[in-house]
């Protein structure tokens, strides 16, 4: 949504005040992903799909439309509950546990160069659709939605996609090399043996 009134300062325009659209205002988003360059998002709070707009607003209309639920892309990322996820503390969780207010590992583009940023986790849901399964050459598996997008070599592609016509985008081939951070060591089994060893490690100090 594009709208000048969103701004939170007030504006003077024929001897008119002119006041957000939205009381609380509203968080200013950008993205590099090709299919949103160039566009600004405005991130509001709304309690429901429909959003009363406020008296005092000159905008010719009383309610609005919130046309996501949760972050813009409107849900189509979508992986499985068992994809590991890199926190920021450098633990991993299962995609199914991560909460909102955590903070996770992702990317941002600095020039030239991509580097990781803790990134605070906004929204989490859970949803059914059709998936797609994506093996690696090391043996890697991962799941996910069609209109997933990974990042390869050669820029993000979708998980499912076409050469020629409609379905015609940039996808996963043969040929695409993953970036990021690679396949996660195994975790140690919390088994009675590794508390015992955990334990004798903090109490005689020589870990």
């Amino acid at each position: 949504m594009r709208w000048d009134n969103l701004r939170l300062d007030v504006e003077r325009r024929d001897d008119r005040v002119t006041l957000p659209l939205f009381e609380q205002g509203a968080v200013v988003r950008t993205f590099d992903t090709p299919e949103f360059r160039g566009m600004t998002f405005y991130e509001v709070r709304a309690r429901s799909i429909i959003n009363r707009v406020p008296e005092a607003s000159y905008v010719p209309f009383r309610w609005s439309i919130n046309p996501y639920r949760g972050c813009s892309h409107s849900c189509s990322y979508c992986s499985v509950g068992e994809t590991p996820i890199l926190m920021a503390d450098g633990r991993t969780k299962r995609l199914a546990d991560v909460r909102v207010g955590e903070h996770v590992y992702g990317t941002v583009r600095i020039g030239n160069y991509r580097r990781y940023v803790k990134t605070e986790v906004l929204a989490h849901w859970s949803t059914v659709k059709s998936a797609y399964r994506i093996t690696l050459e090391d043996g890697t598996e991962l799941v996910a939605s069609g209109d997933h997008r990974f990042l390869s070599d050669r820029g993000w592609k979708y998980v499912s996609g076409a050469e020629q016509g409609r379905r015609r985008r940039p996808h996963l081939t043969p040929n695409n090399k993953l970036m990021g951070t690679g396949q996660f060591a195994a975790p140690p089994e919390h088994t009675t043996d590794y508390r015992r060893g955990y334990l004798c490690g903090m109490i005689r100090g020589d870990a």
